[in-house]
C-alpha cells in the first residue's frame, strides 16, 4: 500500500521544488497536453518561474507556502498558494489564490493529487482566505473538471505569458 503524505516546505526544498517545478512544466504542458512552445519560450520562462533563486525567494516570503506531496518518501508533486494575483475586477486582497498544483505522471490516480489539492485549500482557508482563485490554461480540460467538482466556477479569462506565447488561461473562484 503506498502512504501518501504532505508537508509544508521549508528553505532547504528549493533545489527539489526547483526541479518538480521545471519537470512537471514540461511534461504537463509540452508533452501530455502539446502546447508549441518553442525552445526559446521555455529558455526564457522556466528559469523565470523555477529558478532556485526565485523558488527560494517564495519560501521566503511568509505570504507563500509550497506544500510537497509525497508517496512512499518520494517527493511527486508540490503546490504554491498565496495572496491573490489574478487579474479580475471582484478580486479583493483578503482572497486567496492555488497559484499551482504539480504531480509527475507516475503518482497520479494514487490519491497524491487529490490530497495535496484538499491539503492547499484547507490551508488557504486556515489563513483565513474565504475566496479562493486560481488560473488553469483553457485547454487543459481535465483540470478544469477536477476544480469544477471542487465547487470552482469559471468567473473570467486573461492571458498567461510563457516567454513570447501569450496562453489563453481561464479564471476560476469557489466562495
Amino acid at each position: 500500500m503506498t502512504q501518501v503524505t504532505i508537508r509544508t516546505a521549508t528553505s532547504a526544498d528549493a533545489a527539489l521544488l526547483s526541479r518538480l517545478g521545471r519537470d512537471t512544466f514540461v511534461d504537463t504542458f509540452v508533452h501530455e497536453l502539446k502546447v508549441p512552445y518553442s525552445e526559446a519560450d521555455l529558455a526564457e520562462f522556466l528559469p523565470q518561474s523555477y529558478g532556485e533563486d526565485v523558488i527560494a525567494g517564495f519560501l521566503a516570503d511568509p505570504r507563500y507556502t509550497h506544500l510537497v506531496a509525497e508517496l512512499d518518501g518520494q517527493a511527486v508533486g508540490y503546490a504554491l498558494i498565496g495572496p491573490n494575483g489574478l487579474p479580475h475586477a471582484e478580486a479583493r486582497p483578503e482572497d486567496g489564490e492555488l497559484k499551482r498544483i504539480y504531480l509527475v505522471k507516475s503518482a497520479q490516480g494514487t490519491g497524491a493529487g487529490q490530497a495535496l489539492h484538499r491539503a492547499a485549500i484547507a490551508a488557504l482557508e486556515a489563513r483565513g482566505h474565504r475566496v479562493i482563485w486560481l488560473g488553469v490554461w483553457s485547454q487543459n480540460l481535465r483540470a478544469q473538471r477536477f476544480y469544477e467538482k471542487d465547487g470552482f466556477r469559471t468567473v473570467g479569462e486573461y492571458r498567461f505569458k510563457v516567454g513570447a506565447t501569450l496562453d489563453h488561461e481561464f479564471i476560476m473562484r469557489r466562495g
